[in-house]
């Protein structure tokens, strides 16, 4: 029998320090809800999930520039139907002068609300803006987190001289500016569609990114839990066998009596 060196108790102790290492990260994980805390857990799976993570909020960005954009486009749409309805007018105005029975002060009256409908269209496409920026023109959004491929383009462009009539116009001028504003609301619904499909496209792909992520860092509770009850049954088991083994270093006693 040996006093000096007790193996029993050592193996007992190191055994305790094993399991309360062990119970101490099932507490951690389990209060966290994290499988990966620090790297330490995971190194390896640390990193796959931080780049999950990084990418799904560059892509929630990415959504959310296309919201943004159609936001504009909305507001472009308004605009550009309200131009349509000023149109429809001057063409009933250059309809009523080009009547036989219109006197010269008829058509004066015409031509005077005509000019003034004119500067009002010019007006709204110089005045409708988003965040500073002029809502007809060549409009680019992006919409990916990578450089190339990553931009949608709307062409959204309606000059003032497509659309802006002079007093004495025809209604041949009035059906070319009529079509102009049709171009243009055209590819605003045909943009404002591709922006909607972006963004649902975009938010399916950063559901399925987080569940992917969810898979590397997050912990399954269940799981941890039975391995936290495990390790704090072993824990307790090995204090009880070094309180058994530091008792059997007692028998040496009975030799000396």
């Amino acid at each position: 029998m040996r006093i000096n060196t007790n193996v029993g108790a050592l193996t007992a102790s190191r055994n305790i320090f094993v399991n309360q290492m062990a119970t101490e990260g099932s507490m951690r994980k389990l209060s966290s809800g994290l499988r990966i805390s620090r790297a330490a857990d995971d190194a390896a799976g640390m990193s796959i999930a931080n780049k999950l993570r990084t990418q799904s909020r560059s892509l929630n960005q990415a959504a959310a520039n296309a919201e943004q954009g159609n936001a504009m486009l909305q507001i472009a749409e308004g605009a550009a139907q309200t131009i349509q309805r000023i149109l429809e007018r001057q063409k009933e105005l250059v309809t009523q002068k080009l009547n036989g029975t219109s006197s010269s002060t008829t058509t004066d009256t015409v031509e005077s609300e005509i000019g003034k409908l004119s500067a009002e269209v010019e007006r709204i496409i110089n005045i409708t803006t988003f965040q500073g920026s002029s809502v007809f023109g060549s409009l680019a959004f992006q919409v990916a987190e990578q450089d190339s491929d990553g931009t949608v383009t709307i062409d959204a462009g309606l000059a003032v001289a497509d659309v802006s009539l002079a007093d004495s116009a025809s209604l041949q001028d009035v059906d070319d500016a009529m079509d102009a504003i049709n171009e243009t609301l055209a590819n605003i619904g045909a943009g404002q569609n591709v922006l909607d499909y972006v963004t649902q496209n975009l938010k399916s792909t950063v559901v399925n990114l987080r569940a992917a992520e969810s898979t590397i860092r997050d912990v399954d509770m269940a799981e941890e839990m039975a391995t936290f009850t495990k390790n704090n049954i072993l824990q307790q088991a090995a204090q009880a066998m070094l309180s058994q083994a530091n008792q059997g270093a007692q028998g040496v006693l009975s030799l000396l009596r």
